[in-house]
């Protein structure tokens, strides 16, 4: 399904055109204005090299980048997406990368190989499982290729006829519901929604399987992402009737490793053995839209619905079950095949052993014009951007990695994989790792990073121009808070960030520009939508190309890395309360985490102490000696290792940070191992917790007090009188 690109779209490919490179290469605010981590000397360099950032990237280029990336569907492991990863490869070699390579990995994949959802009483109806076409929008008609078939990955074969029961969004608080109700899920075929923010169809499904279901069904409904929330497609940006929702479900909250699960290798070949594995679903799902679940939902009978149940669909939701019996048959193809990760970089010129890891994956679940290829398509532009500085002479002092990943919508595969392989060395020399998973489906900017980085991200934003209010990013960002500030978002996992955050204890950043989505995972996240509805002209994809660019040439050139530790701190003082506060609602008394609050106060004295320091020698004119700069440097990427234990969480060890964690919902944890003590009841535990957490508090307070030390010899150094230099010889 090649597309030649006809006139009509080169004519309009043409008037990219007019966007006004040197508008927006030119800076915002201050030529004066401080850039945190540099020098009045450095920060004036530093803004030369920030406008080829901002310049380079173009519409026309990311055009061309995203045509190609989203010309046909690209699951992992298939023929299609190899050859963009050697497209990625031969782009990034193209642009001047430096040694470009694969990281490749085993792993078990999984493919739809047949489906059927078939009503059986009170009326017999087979149902469509496709998404209708739209004659403007080639991409629409996936469906008619056969072997193209909605499906949840790592789901279980099954062939079963069951009753139905409506779970709402498939939460533990509904499941508790339901028991309250006196509905028994067991032996039935649960339907569930789609349904923000606890969203991950895994959890819903391993919900509905613990409870004994024969099967499970998730559907978007009208009201969470359809025309319940505005015009849908082809018209706006909303789900049509016919949208489906396709996603993994595997159990990843369990562990991310091995990536071959139960298959085994035995004589060259990769064989299944042993038990089915625990992080693998042992029933079938599958997606659905809206139109094939009112079938369902309509006829269903039973009682009424919790008002906050109540979906968009024209009728009264019931809960079940009968009188609708349904016949599900799921036939999905596991294989091991290969995560192929690409992996380039821009060798620093003075710490090249510093690594600033910037990343995005690559496969699709069909043609992913947002997710992920708009990341992808903007990593290029980044790529070509740091290529033209690197031809006008200019080198980052840290090197800068480029990672596109492979595998994210299966199993956070290739990222996990490479962060693991790697991880001894991103403990020692990670300084952060930037993720850019879907660049725009909107114009609003929304970033998220651990809290040292919040102000650093507020601060390049401020750098960046926004295509529709002319101000900056930042400006517009405020514009629409409801807050006074820019929020930055906690990041916990559920994306290639996680690896390095939860596990490696690395400082990350996340960001995209977002906006109504409703074409999430399916069919219609394509060219089409993202160039007609989304981002027309591709104004905030190239905005976000630039603003990528820019923050992370700008943390791999500082003189001493932007980390703002006040911040974090101040933050963790107000999760401890939150603990506490979680224990009373538990009902079992209140605890008090005097100890680790102290702790917090000791690292919050020892952060505000060090960054006035810092601030007050980068504004002076004595210059910090490199070597000085480097030994900071370390220091301050030790804080966050100082915030993880190798001993993980408790059945979850591969997440190893104290702060943050993922719940399999996608709901944060903080605190996470006081967290997970109270929903337990394990209370004996929360004592040795807290003095896990004070211990780490402690830590970053030392580290920041000896990075504090080292500023101030520097001083006492700089300041010394130098002994005066005789030159003989010279005339």
């Amino acid at each position: 399904m090649r597309l030649a690109v006809g006139a009509s779209l080169l004519c309009w490919l043409s008037s990219f055109a007019s966007l006004s490179h040197a508008d927006l290469s030119a800076p915002i605010g201050s030529e004066n204005q401080d850039l945190s981590g540099f020098s009045r000397a450095s920060a004036q360099s530093e803004r030369a090299i920030e406008k080829i950032l901002r310049m380079t990237p173009s519409a026309e280029s990311f055009s061309k980048h995203l045509l190609y990336l989203t010309e046909e569907p690209h699951q992992t492991g298939t023929p299609r997406n190899m050859e963009l990863a050697d497209y990625v490869r031969d782009r990034f070699i193209e642009y001047g990368l430096e040694e470009v390579h694969f990281h490749d990995t085993p792993a078990l994949m999984s493919y739809a190989r047949s489906a059927a959802v078939e009503i059986v009483e009170p009326v017999q109806l087979k149902l469509k499982l496709t998404e209708a076409p739209y004659p403007r929008d080639k991409d629409s008609y996936l469906y008619s290729d056969p072997t193209q078939i909605p499906f949840h990955a790592y789901a279980n074969d099954g062939d079963v006829t069951a009753e139905v029961v409506y779970a709402n969004a498939g939460s533990p608080e509904d499941f508790a519901k339901l028991d309250e109700l006196g509905i028994d899920v067991s032996g039935k075929v649960v339907v569930m929604r789609y349904s923000e923010p606890y969203s991950y169809r895994g959890y819903k499904v391993y919900l509905a399987e613990s409870r004994g279901a024969a099967g499970a069904i998730i559907y978007s409904d009208p009201e969470d992402d359809g025309y319940g929330r505005g015009e849908t497609y082809p018209h706006g940006p909303w789900g049509s009737p016919s949208h489906i929702q396709w996603g993994a479900i595997v159990y990843d909250w369990f562990g991310s490793t091995p990536f071959t699960f139960h298959w085994k290798k035995r004589f060259g070949r990769w064989v299944e053995s042993g038990e089915r594995d625990r992080r693998l679903p042992k029933i079938p799902s599958i997606p659905m839209s809206h139109e094939d679940a009112a079938e369902i939902l309509s006829r269903l009978g039973g009682p009424a619905v919790p008002s906050e149940w109540q979906g968009g669909l024209p009728f009264a939701y019931h809960v079940g079950p009968g009188p609708v019996r349904i016949h599900l048959r799921v036939d999905n193809d596991e294989q091991i095949g290969t995560m192929r990760n690409v992996i380039g970089q821009v060798r620093g010129s003075e710490q090249p052993d510093r690594w600033v890891v910037i990343g995005n994956h690559r496969d699709a679940w069909s043609y992913g014009a947002v997710d992920p290829s708009s990341g992808t398509a903007a990593l290029l532009e980044v790529a070509r951007a740091f290529g033209r500085a690197l031809e006008a002479g200019h080198r980052p002092r840290r090197s800068v990695i480029f990672a596109n990943w492979d595998a994210e919508e299966q199993l956070l595969g290739g990222s996990t994989a490479w962060g693991l392989d790697h991880r001894d060395k991103l403990r020692k020399d990670g300084v952060v790792y930037i993720n850019v998973d879907s660049s725009a489906a909107g114009g609003e900017f929304s970033p998220g990073a651990v809290p040292s980085l919040a102000d650093f991200v507020r601060e390049v934003s401020k750098s960046i121009h926004d295509p529709d209010s002319g101000g900056s990013v930042y400006d517009a960002s405020l514009a629409r808070s409801e807050t006074g500030e820019v929020e930055v978002e906690k990041i916990v996992g559920a994306t290639d960030y996680t690896v390095f955050l939860g596990n490696v204890g690395m400082s990350c950043i996340d960001m995209s520009f977002s906006g109504p989505y409703g074409v999430y995972h399916s069919q219609y996240d394509n060219y089409f939508w993202m160039s007609q509805i989304a981002d027309v002209g591709f104004r905030y994809n190239t905005t976000m190309a630039r603003l990528w660019g820019v923050l992370s040439w700008r943390i791999a050139n500082a003189d001493v890395l932007p980390m703002r530790y006040s911040g974090y701190a101040s933050e963790v003082a107000s999760y401890l309360q939150q603990m506490e506060e979680r224990a009373m609602r538990a009902g079992q008394g209140k605890i008090e985490l005097a100890l680790a609050r102290a702790a917090a106060n000791r690292w919050l004295r020892s952060a505000e102490a060090f960054e006035a320091e810092l601030q007050q020698r980068l504004s002076s004119d004595l210059p910090l000696p490199r070597e000085t700069a480097s030994r900071i440097d370390k220091l301050l990427m030790g804080v966050e290792r100082a915030m993880t234990e190798d001993s993980g969480l408790v059945r979850r060890p591969f997440f190893k940070h104290l702060i943050y964690a993922p719940q399999p919902t996608y709901r944060e944890e903080v605190l996470p191992r006081i967290f997970e003590a109270i929903d337990d009841g394990r209370w004996e535990a929360i004592p040795g917790y807290e003095k896990e957490l004070a211990a780490g508090f402690d830590r970053a307070a030392a580290l920041l007090d000896e990075a504090s030390a080292l500023l101030g010899n520097a001083a006492t150094v700089s300041s010394a009188k130098p002994e005066p230099v005789v030159r003989r010889g010279a005339h």
